[in-house]
């Protein structure tokens, strides 16, 4: 009787723990509420290492796993790149990337304990990119986006790890797990996570079209199949996602440099004993800014005209 009743009282508590109310609802003290995330994702071995490798890298920056980690409109880990340059060394740069882990508030405590461990997959692992510099382009950040260390499909085989590990008995009705698993060995593939990460459904054509009109090779992976894994912060397959997310940031890469070229050239020549080597810079930014932003308006245009027939 007595341990007919322990284990009424486990499976109650544990029911509650993960009941589908919303997970910034556990408590009315937001901070309460991400600890009882963590608490919950560390019950999983997968967990446990991605929490102690989210916490080491946030101690590098003097931060905890509370700041790194907040509630927000939806689940994403945003970085921030911010580019610093002394108005009277305009040429000299340095960069200081800051990074913050969101889960969408609404979900429920299953939903955002699984997209902690997809985002601080992101937070972890993902290579950071420069957009300033020369060899930003749009396939490279796309293949970055997708498969690249620390991209989507590694954050979603972390998730479905974690999911694995924790409610073995509800993999099978979480349709988008087993889609990655291999029939042969039971265990989650890689290759098939890619495969399916590529389909892009009915955006397959125009898709296509945009990256031909750019003189860029599609992925080699693209597909017509129906889509299986779409972007939240765009509501589209994540290749198409990711195009729109290049233009995005290639526009506030240009607005930038094109502010800073104007500041440079108003500037120009006012200390005659750096007349020269002011020029230089100036000519040096201005080649790079031409070869980086000479093709953002035809960029824009493809994002205009899909916009218009959305």
């Amino acid at each position: 009787m007595k341990v007919l009743f322990l284990l009424s009282l486990f499976l109650l508590l544990k029911a509650h723990a993960m009941s589908p109310g919303k997970w910034n609802e556990y408590s009315r003290h937001p901070e309460d509420n991400i600890k009882h995330l963590i608490e919950l994702l560390s019950r999983s071995s997968t967990g446990r290492e991605l929490l102690a490798e989210a916490k080491t890298k946030a101690e590098q920056h003097g931060k905890t796993l509370l700041d790194v980690i907040k509630p927000g409109q939806v689940s994403i880990t945003d970085t921030t790149l911010t580019r610093r340059f002394s108005t009277s060394e305009p040429g000299s740069i340095t960069f200081h990337e800051v990074s913050v882990v969101y889960i969408d508030k609404d979900l429920s405590t299953y939903d955002a304990l699984l997209d902690l461990a997809h985002e601080l997959t992101h937070y972890i692992y993902r290579q950071p990119f420069n957009p300033y510099k020369k060899d930003f382009s749009l396939q490279p950040f796309i293949s970055s986006t997708i498969e690249g260390t620390g991209g989507e499909v590694d954050a979603y085989l972390m998730e479905c790890r974690v999911m694995r590990e924790l409610y073995s008995s509800e993999v099978k009705q979480r349709y988008n797990c087993q889609e990655i698993v291999d029939p042969n060995t039971s265990t989650l593939s890689r290759d098939l996570a890619i495969n399916k990460f590529y389909r892009v459904g009915e955006h397959y054509q125009s898709f296509h079209n945009k990256l031909k009109s750019r003189n860029i090779e599609a992925p080699r992976d693209l597909s017509g199949g129906e889509p299986v894994f779409i972007s939240s912060a765009y509501g589209l397959p994540y290749p198409v996602a990711a195009f729109y997310e290049f233009v995005s940031i290639l526009n506030r890469v240009c607005e930038n440099d094109k502010n800073r070229l104007s500041y440079m050239k108003e500037n120009l020549g006012r200390s005659p004993a750096s007349k020269g080597s002011d020029e230089v810079i100036f000519q040096n930014i201005k080649i790079s800014y031409d070869h980086r932003c000479g093709s953002l308006d035809s960029y824009l245009a493809l994002v205009d005209d899909s916009a218009a027939q959305r």
